[in-house]
């Protein structure tokens, strides 16, 4: 028996450390400007990259001449969450794209994701790569416009450090490799200006900074116009010479200063495009005023976007977007006009400008959003047009390049063989490549003779149509399990609930999952809740979405925000919450009002209460857990948590909360603590439902990486799986990275067992939320790993009327 338990030990041991054995791959060649080569000796290498804790040293190796840095990645028999190397560096960023590098992992498996991290003063700039799986080298490259912002960075100028981070996936060692770490996209005649200066000031703006930033980025990126990120930090006459034109997608709160010097550059002929907000320093240069906030009349009441009587060459006839606030502007007599209006849902015009036009600017009078790309690139070329008609033949001539450039397919050519494999002779498809096929040539023949609008209006029709082809070429499966999450208790804005439902259940999908409670408000008649003032307005929504679900035969699961009382909650509640002891405080002492503390009996009996309210009041097909969970690892330190874990222990905790981490046995219990405050919320809420109706299905929205989340949010969700209180599970697999979204899915089916695994898509979180492609893609991710059915976050206007058509057209097409 000894002998046998060596082998076993042994034969594991080899297994997690099979990709350390394997030969390495020769690396290819690069001409891009090199942040570090690499080029000194294994013993330097583990003094520049200093490993953070628990991370083994970074080494080198040389292959065929050439050298390569080696992370060691030790997950087996660990609890380690990460491991991350820091490079101190001098480095100014301002002018480039981000960077790339030289990229092998052997064994991708035990790792979930990586990131890249630049330090700039008191903050850094993040970013995301992923490991693709091959048999060689991949060149990563991390863009500017996806890192996130944290803490307070001091512009890309300053950066003085690169961490490179491995998050843990699986119990088994692994390595990587990197190479030729470098700079790319150091060109560019335009400059889209982040406001980063704004995210220092409040940290909350960060991601909405981002995303807008991000959205100006992809259309952009859509034309093959070259551009440049650069913060408002690092703004300076001297980096702004020679641009053609500065684009500010949404610059809240911008410094005086700054503004000054987006001044100077307009006064000596720089042109602009502002969106949303326009800096009082930059009103006299641009000719162009503005006023007050205006809200939406009603939803749909800022639904798209018309030409004026003198419309800007190539705008398109309607442009859909679903504003939902606008800024007042005018401009200056004799320097401007309106350039196109606001229109409703109904087609009424509501009369206020929707972008204003002078000599040296485009004012949009809200934030560009990323619905309708097939009309929002042309308006967007239209006004970059107007201002710098020397980029037109470019921005024609690339978006003619960029056609069916989607998914696997890199040219028109691929992408019109790999549909045709796809569809053999199914005519509807034929027929829409046919149509794509007529509109490039009518394209190129507009370029051609220099009627470079009609060349790109030609192009978004020659992509659209091969986009359709490539939706209509997918096949359905039967018996699958569809949903999407709509965290608008009020439905579809601009739809009633029956026209909502009507358009899931025509497209093929099963099943909807919508936001009707959270920690403190409730959209229908709540006894245990506070109820939101839209049930008096516009009724019961559970009843009205109910109804519609029936009708159309889709299963209705009501969704909770556990714990979380978000920002719809009555301020009077919140207070009373807070004075009661029942919200959160945090590992330093600070308030978190927003969030009840798990481990009070009142705030765990109101959870399971008005689950069960919902049960015993309606006929619904199941309820959904969400936020079922403490918000990090610095929640919560409450004199009740104290008290409750003290009691548990039978024993005061001396130094409260420092001992808590610094004692490991300690901590080891209050982990255990955190996770029974919420198992026995899931419990209760599952036993106790069943009994009141029988056959009703119980599911959680969960976090992605059960072995990290447990401990770090207190969500031991395989637990829920094994002891049947789950009758499915929706991991919350947020990535745009198709390698990353199949990895993650795979551990999941193994913690999920037999209780259905059905993986969350995080559509409207990627960087194009309106990517059918990748969509359909990862349905067929969940597909190929037989997990029966799929959740799509979130169902909105962009995906009732563009996604889902795209959808039903194939994929999850009905079967008569």
């Amino acid at each position: 028996m000894y002998s046998r338990g060596i082998i076993v030990i042994i034969v594991v041991c080899l297994i997690a450390s099979v990709a350390i054995s394997q030969p390495l791959p020769p690396i290819p060649d690069t001409d891009y400007k090199l942040i570090d080569n690499f080029s000194y000796s294994s013993q330097k290498a583990a003094k520049l990259w200093k490993p953070m804790r628990n991370s083994g040293p970074a080494s080198l190796v040389n292959i065929g001449g050439r050298k390569a840095l080696r992370l060691p990645c030790n997950f087996y028999g660990t609890k380690i969450e990460r491991v991350s190397w820091d490079r101190a560096v001098k480095l100014d960023m301002t002018l480039c794209r981000g960077v790339q590098f030289l990229f092998y992992c052997p064994d991708n498996a035990p790792i979930s994701s990586f990131n890249i991290f630049f330090r700039s003063g008191n903050g850094w700039y993040g970013g995301r790569f992923d490991a693709h799986v091959s048999a060689g080298w991949n060149t990563v490259k991390v863009d500017k416009k996806a890192t996130a912002i944290e803490g307070r960075p001091a512009g890309w100028s300053r950066v003085d450090t690169i961490r490179i981070s491995a998050w843990r996936g699986r119990d088994r060692d692994t390595e990587f490799y990197i190479a030729s770490l470098g700079l790319f996209g150091t060109g560019g005649n335009i400059v889209i200006v982040r406001g980063d200066s704004a995210a220092q000031i409040k940290p909350a703006n960060a991601k909405t900074i981002t995303q807008y930033t991000d959205v100006m980025a992809n259309f952009l990126d859509r034309s093959g116009l070259d551009y440049q990120i650069i913060s408002d930090l690092d703004i300076d006459a001297q980096r702004l010479k020679d641009k053609k034109l500065v684009i500010l997608p949404y610059n809240p709160g911008m410094p005086d200063n700054i503004a000054e010097q987006i001044a100077n550059y307009i006064r000596i002929g720089g042109k602009l495009i502002a969106c949303y907000i326009l800096p009082k320093r930059l009103q006299a240069a641009v000719g162009i005023k503005t006023g007050t906030h205006v809200r939406e009349e009603y939803k749909g009441y800022f639904a798209s976007i018309r030409p004026s009587i003198r419309p800007l060459p190539g705008i398109p006839d309607i442009t859909l977007q679903n504003s939902w606030n606008i800024c007042r502007a005018s401009a200056v007599e004799g320097r401007g006009r309106v350039g196109a209006w606001w229109y409703d849902n109904k087609g009424v015009s509501t009369g206020k400008p929707a972008f204003v036009v002078s000599d040296n600017c485009i004012f949009l009078t809200h934030v560009m959003l990323s619905d309708d790309p097939t009309h929002k690139l042309p308006l967007l070329l239209a006004m970059i047009g107007n201002l710098c008609p020397d980029l037109w033949r470019q921005a024609a001539q690339g978006r003619i390049d960029r056609i069916g450039r989607f998914g696997a397919y890199i040219d028109y050519q691929e992408t019109v063989r790999g549909i045709r494999r796809l569809a053999g002779s199914d005519r509807p498809v034929l027929t829409a490549l046919t149509m794509a096929d007529g509109f490039r040539r009518r394209s190129l023949e507009s370029l051609k003779v220099g009627d470079f609008p009609e060349a790109v209006v030609g192009a978004e029709k020659a992509h659209q149509y091969l986009t359709d082809a490539y939706c209509l070429a997918q096949k359905p499966l039967s018996n699958e399990y569809r949903a999407f999450w709509c965290s608008d208790a009020l439905g579809v804005a601009g739809m009633t609930w029956d026209e909502t439902i009507r358009r899931l259940a025509e497209n093929g999908f099963t099943t909807i999952l919508p936001n009707m409670l959270w920690g403190g408000v409730a959209y229908y008649n709540s006894n245990m809740l506070p109820v939101a003032s839209e049930v008096r307005e516009k009724g019961d929504q559970i009843e009205l979405c109910l109804a519609a679900c029936k009708k159309y035969d889709v299963q209705c699961h009501v969704w909770k925000v556990n714990y979380n009382m978000g920002s719809h909650s009555p301020k009077e509640f919140v207070s009373k919450m807070k004075l009661l002891g029942r919200t959160q405080v945090g590992f330093d002492g600070s308030a978190n009002d927003r969030w009840l503390c798990p481990s009070h009996p009142e705030n765990q009996r109101l959870e399971v209460e008005s689950m069960l309210e919902v049960a015993r009041k309606y006929d619904v097909h199941g309820l959904h857990f969400d936020y079922i969970r403490y918000p990090g690892k610095d929640g919560c330190f409450c004199k009740g948590c104290r008290r409750r874990f003290e009691k548990t222990i039978g024993r005061p905790v001396r130094n409260w909360p420092a001992d808590l981490r610094s004692n490991s046995n300690l901590n080891k219990k209050w982990l255990d603590f955190r996770r029974r405050q919420i198992n026995a919320v899931v419990a209760a809420v599952s036993g106790r439902a069943k009994k009141i109706r029988p056959g009703i299905q119980i599911s959680a929205a969960v976090f992605n990486n059960w072995p990290v989340h447990r401990d770090s949010i207190g969500q031991d969700w395989k637990l829920w799986c094994e002891s049947g209180w789950l009758d499915f599970v929706c991991p919350m697999d947020y990535t745009d990275s198709n390698s990353r979204f199949q990895r993650m899915i795979e551990q999941q089916l193994d913690w999920a067992g037999n209780v259905p695994c059905y993986p969350g898509i995080g559509l409207t979180t990627w960087p194009d939320p309106a990517d059918i492609v990748r969509l359909i893609e990862q349905i067929n991710i969940t597909r190929g790993l037989n997990t029966g059915g799929f959740t799509i976050f979130n169902y909105g206007p962009t995906e009732a009327n563009d996604i889902l058509p795209h959808l039903g057209k194939g994929i999850t097409r009905k079967l008569p």
